[in-house]
């Protein structure tokens, strides 16, 4: 996925690449879609713990952290044109973007939430959790359109993702929070 379009890769030109006899390939994969699948899911646990090292310089509000979340994961996929490709691209599977959603945007709103609690005091509304999913979701949609317009994740497209996640969070939480104890 670093040299070929999605829609282009066969399980046999997986095969030739990791040098193992096609009949292989096929004995544990019966399509490269199955293939793409389980590297998501590893791309997923890689982007989860690149966000989870996330040290966020000093800020006076959670918007700036906010900011800093949603550039570290740009970064990642900056870093990673097939992470790019299989969970933002255009020619991804719906199935594996859909996938995407339920695991890894479930769980870096987590780690958000978590991220702007653990700074500040959060006030309580009955939707919390699934206001920082929208905000990830938010931020993502940025980044697909970047990858579709661009190829890639550029910086423009990074600042307009922080500033729609942080427009959106700012229906529910205050300008100035006071900070966690």
């Amino acid at each position: 996925m670093r040299t070929h379009e999605l829609d282009e890769i066969s399980l046999g030109m997986m095969a030739d690449l990791a040098s193992i006899p096609k009949s292989s390939a096929y004995h544990l994969f019966s399509s490269a879609f199955e293939v793409h699948v389980a590297v998501a899911f590893e791309i997923e646990a890689e982007l989860m713990a690149h966000l989870a090292d996330l040290r966020p310089t000093a800020t006076d509000t959670w918007p700036v952290l906010v900011e800093q979340f949603v550039r570290h994961g740009a970064t990642f996929f900056k870093e990673r044109p097939d992470a790019s490709q299989l969970l933002l691209g255009p020619k991804s599977p719906p199935a594996i973007k859909t996938a995407d959603r339920k695991r890894s945007d479930v769980a870096a709103a987590i780690q958000l939430a978590d991220l702007v609690g653990s700074q500040y005091r959060l006030p309580t509304w009955p939707s919390r959790k699934a206001t920082f999913f929208h905000a990830i979701e938010i931020a993502d949609l940025f980044f697909s359109l970047s990858v579709l317009e661009q190829g890639k994740i550029v910086d423009e497209y990074a600042t307009e993702a922080a500033r729609a996640a942080n427009a959106y969070l700012s229906l529910y939480l205050p300008p100035i929070l006071p900070l966690a104890e």
